[in-house]
């Protein structure tokens, strides 16, 4: 069951409510607040956060359309306490605005409720509605946000941004965010999406913010699914992505051409070039969903739950992961350790001076970046 709620309709709260009670499963609850009507539902916020009402919810929403800032802060806090107050029940949260930004106190606070409630959360979004992506323009806001993301335990991370300004690039690709998604293994899908009527123009692209993006996806072991428009790239930048991939092996999905809105010509080599580099990517991610395939009849052969991988299909299945020279050394050494261990550890030491070398040169470009903005 789908119900939503909209606050210039009395008569639809009170069928709302009565559907609350009456249901015993709810798929998706989605509620919007302005200042003229925020006091008015406040039998159905109550209803809300009721336990019995929590524990039927999988995805709430709550879209705060107040243009008053007292107003909006009682909106926002009502959503929190629905965020905190879940444990364990709803596993979806939606927050969208249009008019008044994050202040760094209120990602705080948000950040907050994320952390105590965060294991449990499969689905955690966010939807800037405004025409100048206001909601995390206040510096510091975003990574408040995704940085509780990521240590609360979040499995899915979405974004919906209006337009593809220099705020969407910068928020969602910088290096302090990604340096924790080096290391972090528990959200598996990160979407960005916007909704923009322009192409890769001169200040929208951000190709540097990419490397830094390729960097973490040689060593991330988590993520399993990544969306980004195209406009938030040029060709340059998915040539980074793709070159990173020799080395990632969890990832089933990459999507570099999420487009909502394209109404300008884009040159046609350049188009071109674009499709054949994503048709590669994609390539690594089949050979990724191999691999997974190949380390779960592994898994579960070891448990006693399935027979080995047949030998028929060994032929086949070889000439496919040779494509991908980490993935046949993995697989061959799976099936012979004895032969592979010495060769695992001198893998091993690479991998590590490699995670090294990606974090010095991530720290060296900081400390750059650093020097450059005190001058």
């Amino acid at each position: 069951m789908r119900l939503e709620y909209d606050t210039n309709d009395y008569n639809m709260m009170e069928d709302l409510i009565s559907a609350i009670r009456t249901s015993t499963s709810i798929d998706v609850l989605y509620c919007s607040f302005d200042e003229e009507t925020f006091n008015m539902p406040q039998k159905l916020r109550d209803v809300i956060l009721n336990k019995n009402t929590l524990e039927k919810i999988k995805l709430f929403g709550i879209g705060n359309l107040c243009l008053n800032r007292e107003t909006y802060n009682l909106s926002l806090n009502f959503f929190l306490r629905c965020l905190e107050e879940a444990q364990n029940k709803t596993t979806g949260f939606c927050y969208y605005s249009e008019h008044i930004p994050l202040t760094l106190p209120e990602a705080k606070r948000f950040a907050t409720s994320i952390k105590s409630n965060g294991s449990s959360i499969r689905l955690l979004s966010f939807e800037d509605r405004g025409r100048s992506d206001l909601l995390f323009s206040e510096e510091g806001t975003f990574e408040c946000i995704f940085n509780a993301v990521l240590d609360g335990g979040v499995d899915h991370l979405s974004f919906h941004f209006r337009s593809s300004s220099d705020i969407v690039v910068k928020r969602v690709c910088l290096a302090s965010n990604l340096n924790k998604l080096v290391t972090n293994t528990t959200l598996k899908e990160l979407h960005i999406n916007t909704c923009t009527y322009r192409t890769t123009e001169a200040g929208v692209t951000d190709d540097e913010k990419m490397t830094k993006l390729a960097n973490v996806l040689k060593v991330n072991m988590g993520l399993e699914t990544i969306k980004i428009p195209h406009v938030l790239m040029t060709n340059t930048g998915r040539s980074y992505l793709l070159d990173s991939l020799r080395d990632n092996t969890t990832l089933s999905t990459l999507d570099t051409i999420v487009i909502n809105y394209d109404l300008k010509k884009t040159d046609k080599k350049e188009k071109e070039k674009r499709n054949f580099l994503q048709s590669q990517i994609d390539h690594h991610m089949m050979l990724n969903r191999i691999w997974k395939r190949c380390n779960k009849n592994n898994e579960n052969n070891n448990n006693n739950n399935r027979t080995t991988i047949s030998i028929d299909i060994y032929p086949d299945l070889l000439e496919k992961l040779a494509k991908k020279p980490l993935l046949i050394f993995l697989f061959l050494q799976k099936g012979l350790p004895q032969l592979f261990s010495s060769f695992y550890e001198r893998s091993q030491k690479r991998q590590q001076q490699r995670r090294r070398r990606s974090m010095r040169i991530m720290k060296k470009r900081r400390m750059m970046q650093a020097v450059g903005d005190g001058e």
